[in-house]
């Protein structure tokens, strides 16, 4: 089976966030299982060509409309990966970041043309071309419309988030030789929100073309059906809803392992996660500084905007001083109001020993925060998967989390007489409100103080779990399989 995933990242060379982790450990396991398996995305200008095995200039010369490109492609993780060389005079992909450029609808469409122009040029059967997020959605109508000599057997779309749907004019279309009034209809790209009737959506066309839909949780695959979390793309969702598949993200145990974690001081096994996680604790505080005192330490390794409730984070900062407790927040926001709003506490609390605001994003301060806390918080509106509560549970945190989409799918709360004991693995709350969460805090804070038998078990369950890809991955192949026939 040829696998040909198409993606705006891949963690190794280029990661913004979680769709990163996702095109590194899913690829990997499918190639492990099943063979052959390829990965393309752009040759972003700080990409450190030095992590590619066998690199070569693969098609040294090939046509997207009428620019020249180039493909290089090497091995990583077990899988082929195309870099495209995208040779276009606006210099789409040497910005030196991977979003955030006012025209990313347009480095984006012609990364999604270009790169099926290099498939055409292979002339090599795909079995599945599996596509992630609005950034490759039109690649599904291009395959169907103007590409229909390229050997494409099933189409599947991943939707990592379907807040972000790529909103753009026909113009945009005919940019790369689609002729964009055509799919301004209900049946096709419009947009399903009635304020912008001229508007094309890239991840409905997605939606609308492809053979199978997979949002990363099943029960963000139910959420999204409604009002409150489709975002205007429901109705659309519905009308295809048998094509949906709701399939479960998995981490990378590899380098999420505090057993062989080269960042923790020191590292450590199931065995010894108490320990392991004082002495860790005890480093952070020594780097930052905090105080050691035995309290609950509760915190949150995050972005902060409105989807994961900035608010709440500033709510749990107040209740967790409130109980004698310790807040740590790694995290930044892209919104300057909500960066602004943060700014004022990390003010506010200046010099408070029981609180760390830290808003430079650091991989190895991550790594310390997951196996120094007691407690995660995500106190999330909506969550199409999260990585960040699978992450705390391998290191012996106990999460905390709004019970929405995947977190409702992985977290457990110890109390809920519905669900066996031996799978009862954190906190949950229903509401997204002050309320509803300060309950659920006071709740796992009276736990750590007088159920400590309880808590570290909870603590071993966690770290025993298999929260890996080989399971996804499977589901991921059976569905391939039924689309093949």
């Amino acid at each position: 089976m040829r696998i040909v995933h198409l993606a705006a990242e891949f963690a190794p060379l280029a990661k913004a966030g979680g769709l990163g982790e996702v095109i590194l450990g899913l690829p990997r396991e499918q190639a492990r299982i099943s063979g052959e398996v390829e990965i393309i995305l752009p040759k972003y200008d700080f990409i450190d060509l030095n992590k590619l095995e066998n690199l070569k200039i693969e098609v040294p010369d090939f046509k997207c409309l009428e620019y020249a490109n180039a493909m290089w492609s090497g091995r990583s993780e077990g899988c082929s990966v195309h870099l495209l060389e995208a040779r276009h005079p606006a210099g789409y992909f040497h910005r030196g970041k991977i979003y955030g450029c006012e025209d990313d609808i347009a480095r984006f469409l012609y990364f999604s043309r270009a790169a099926l122009e290099y498939l055409k040029v292979k002339k090599e059967p795909i079995d599945i071309l599996h596509l992630h997020d609005w950034h490759v959605s039109i690649c599904a109508a291009l395959v169907k419309d103007l590409f229909k000599e390229l050997k494409v057997k099933a189409i599947v779309l991943s939707i990592h988030n379907v807040e972000y749907q790529g909103k753009c004019d026909i113009s945009d279309l005919d940019a790369i030789g689609l002729k964009g009034a055509a799919y301004l209809s209900k049946d096709k790209l419009q947009d399903d929100n009635p304020k912008f009737p001229k508007s094309i959506n890239l991840l409905k066309g997605g939606i609308v073309y492809a053979d199978a839909i997979v949002p990363v949780s099943p029960s963000y695959a139910q959420e999204i059906l409604t009002p409150e979390y489709g975002f205007n793309l429901n109705q659309t969702l519905r009308k295809h809803q048998a094509k949906i598949k709701g399939i479960i993200n998995g981490i990378d145990q590899k380098i999420w392992d505090p057993s062989h974690d080269a960042v923790l001081i020191p590292s450590y096994s199931v065995e010894s996660a108490i320990g392991g996680k004082q002495a860790n604790r005890e480093a952070l505080a020594k780097k930052f500084p905090l105080a050691v005192k035995k309290r609950p330490w509760l915190g949150a390794v995050t972005r902060l905007v409105p989807q994961k409730g900035p608010e709440l984070l500033e709510a749990a900062l107040e209740k967790t001083l409130e109980l004698g407790g310790a807040f740590l927040l790694l995290g930044s926001s892209p919104m300057p109001t909500i960066q602004e709003q943060f700014d004022k506490l990390k003010e506010k609390y200046k010099g408070n020993p029981q609180v760390l605001l830290h808003y430079e994003y650091n991989e190895a301060v991550a790594h310390l925060i997951y196996a120094a806390l007691d407690f995660l918080i995500v106190p999330s509106h909506f969550e199409p998967c999260g990585l960040t509560q699978l992450i705390a549970m391998r290191y012996g945190t106990i999460p905390i989390v709004r019970a929405t989409g995947g977190l409702k799918d992985t977290v457990f709360d110890c109390e809920d007489s519905k669900v066996p004991v031996n799978q009862r693995n954190g906190f949950t709350f229903p509401e997204a409100t002050a309320y509803s969460m300060n309950q659920t805090l006071e709740r796992a804070f009276k736990l750590f103080r007088t159920e400590v038998p309880i808590f570290q078990s909870m603590i071993r369950r966690g770290m025993e779990a298999d929260f890996s890809w080989k399971k996804p991955a499977q589901e991921y192949l059976r569905l391939y399989h039924r689309l093949l026939g």
